[in-house]
């Protein structure tokens, strides 16, 4: 089964893409989706959360603040790192697990949506890198809206990512979407097609 990573920007409209791609049949797996639940109430990633950062990070119902454990881990690179390294190794187990699984189930071709990609060096993963962007005016406007940033909040979010110039000379397939959802639609109908045809699915 052929791996092809999605990636994009902050507020790129990632999410949208990966529900149409659902939407066609096919399948992918999506790293926020599996750090969220491994994140869930006494789930092995919380229990390991609540150890090293303290009661401090979560909510009175019990759940993780996860807004507060963000702006935390922004700020201090060393608690980032020690996040990252409670669940990123959690994290590749279990999409292993769901890559061998779908493999089996006869998929032809799997997406791995992972906002990081070209920040994490993962380049080499992947048969097939596709990359979601769309415009800075566009990008700063939805995180804005999206997260309730102040201007200066929301480009501090965009400069710690990689520049688009870079993500997009290292990508397979480039899909724009700073214009209309028909648009976008367009794109990933062509995208989807012309890797059927290739992968013979």
């Amino acid at each position: 089964m052929k791996w092809i990573g999605l990636t994009g920007g902050i507020a790129t409209g990632k999410t949208t893409v990966k529900k149409h791609i659902e939407s066609l049949g096919l399948p992918v797996v999506d790293a926020d989706e599996i750090s969220h639940l491994l994140t869930q109430p006494f789930e092995l990633g919380y229990q390991k959360i609540l150890t090293n950062f303290g009661p401090d990070y979560f909510l009175k119902d019990q759940s993780l603040d996860r807004r507060k454990l963000a702006e935390l881990i922004f700020k201090n690179p060393e608690k980032k790192i020690l996040l990252e390294s409670i669940l990123h190794p959690l994290i590749r187990d279990r999409v292993q697990q769901r890559r061998k699984y779908l493999a089996q189930a006869g998929h032809k071709f799997c997406f791995y949506d992972v906002p990081l990609l070209f920040e994490k060096n993962m380049q080499s993963d992947f048969d097939k890198i596709v990359l979601v962007w769309c415009d800075e005016a566009s990008q700063l406007t939805r995180l804005m809206k999206r997260n309730s940033f102040t201007v200066e909040q929301a480009q501090s979010r965009i400069q710690n990512q990689l520049d688009f110039s870079i993500k997009i000379k290292n990508s397979h397939s480039c899909i724009d979407n700073s214009t209309s959802v028909s648009s976008l639609v367009i794109q990933l109908n062509h995208l989807v097609s012309r890797l059927k045809s290739e992968y013979a699915a």
